[in-house]
């Protein structure tokens, strides 16, 4: 498999993942803010909005990109080493910019979000089918914690930043409904 092939599969796997364990929530369960932390509806709001802005970057012209960003000349990090990175920068106080700070969000609205969380991540899917593997290793985007990555390791960590919520969601549900 080559390099968008498995970001791909990562992308699809994360998100079907995520959404699925926000499906059979009920109402109580996908509301309640958890020990002070998010609800499931916020954490699904939360990745949207990340996705919004990921599909964003992603649809810019490459000249854009070149002129804004530059050209990376750096080696390609693996999805563990942007893992480490984001971890490493979580357990030293980094926090979500307010831009991707969900309001509360309202069980009736699970269906449309679960759906527009699907075609968003669809979309970034298509915009990464149409760069080659260079261009995914070559053009670069700043991010808020891991500041600039290309775009190959920005789709990757926006994998990784899905199973991320997975697993935080899975806990703070095992905790509070178990």
């Amino acid at each position: 498999m080559n390099n968008k092939t498995n970001i791909v599969k990562l992308l699809n796997d994360s998100v079907d993942q995520f959404n699925e364990l926000i499906l059979h929530l009920n109402k109580d369960q996908f509301e309640k803010n958890i020990n002070n932390k998010w609800s499931a509806g916020q954490d699904l709001v939360h990745l949207i909005k990340v996705l919004r802005i990921v599909n964003i970057g992603f649809a810019l012209p490459k000249p854009i990109l070149r002129v804004l960003y530059g050209i990376n000349k750096n080696e390609k990090r693996t999805f563990q080493q942007l893992q480490t990175l984001y971890k490493t920068a979580l357990a030293n106080g980094a926090k979500s910019p307010s831009l991707y700070i969900p309001k509360p969000v309202l069980f009736k609205e699970k269906s449309y979000l679960i759906q527009k969380h699907q075609s968003l991540n669809q979309s970034l899917m298509n915009k990464l089918n149409i760069h080659t593997d260079i261009e995914l290793d070559s053009f670069s985007l700043p991010h808020p914690i891991l500041g600039k990555v290309t775009l190959g390791e920005l789709a990757t960590f926006t994998s990784f930043h899905t199973v991320h919520h997975f697993e935080l969601l899975k806990s703070k549900l095992d905790y509070s409904f178990n």
